[in-house]
């Protein structure tokens, strides 16, 4: 068919769509390091040093967290909000860093749905942020490279911190206008206690409308 008629409506691509998209380059660029520098790469399942922080997330990233805890099998979530309850008791008298709540025995418990600083943590980065003695503005996790000077890692494989970060920033701006949410972050653990909550509440729905009159 010819004119408009014929062709097919383009649907515009949601905040939450591009916030897909860019995990997905993200993870892609990760892959080609891997394979680039598989020597130097230490990163494996069981190793969580880089776990044992305070994290906050965009609101993206808390929907996109609690899609992956959504898909959690129930007695998966129930020992997630049990950690979740223990790590709320540790903090008041916590003098050493705590694990993350996803973390369950040194490895993720959403990994599919962790956020973007997950991914990119261990791996060398750029950032104009980031100031060495020498005047280089690289990093990486020093169980990396430990055999291997950051400059001479090449370009291509480097992430631009500060340029996911500011395609991460755009986004949520986008994201923020669609939905209404606020404009801040959220803390990891308090994102992860609303997913189970917004559970909570739709299995409570459920089982009401099921119920016998």
């Amino acid at each position: 068919m010819k004119g408009a008629k014929g062709r097919e409506k383009k649907t515009m691509t949601t905040p939450y769509e591009m916030y897909q998209q860019l995990i997905a380059r993200v993870e892609a660029f990760g892959e080609a390091v891997r394979e680039r520098y598989a020597a130097q790469l230490t990163c494996h399942a069981g190793c969580d040093h880089c776990c044992y922080q305070d994290f906050t997330v965009f609101p993206v990233e808390a929907h996109h967290l609690a899609q992956a805890v959504a898909a959690l099998p129930p007695n998966e979530r129930q020992r997630l909000q049990q950690r979740l309850q223990q790590a709320d008791h540790a903090l008041p008298m916590a003098d050493t860093p705590q694990p993350c709540a996803l973390l369950h025995e040194g490895r993720c418990s959403v990994y599919d749905g962790r956020p973007l600083i997950c991914r990119i943590q261990g791996f060398p980065l750029f950032s104009a942020m980031i100031e060495h003695p020498d005047g280089s503005q690289r990093d990486c996790c020093p169980l990396n490279f430990s055999t291997m000077a950051l400059p001479d890692i090449e370009s291509a494989a480097i992430y631009n911190l500060d340029l996911v970060n500011q395609t991460l920033a755009a986004i949520h701006h986008l994201y923020i206008q669609a939905t209404g949410e606020p404009d801040a972050r959220v803390d990891l653990r308090q994102a992860v206690r609303d997913a189970l909550a917004h559970l909570s509440i739709q299995a409570a729905a459920s089982d009401e409308a099921d119920a016998p009159l």
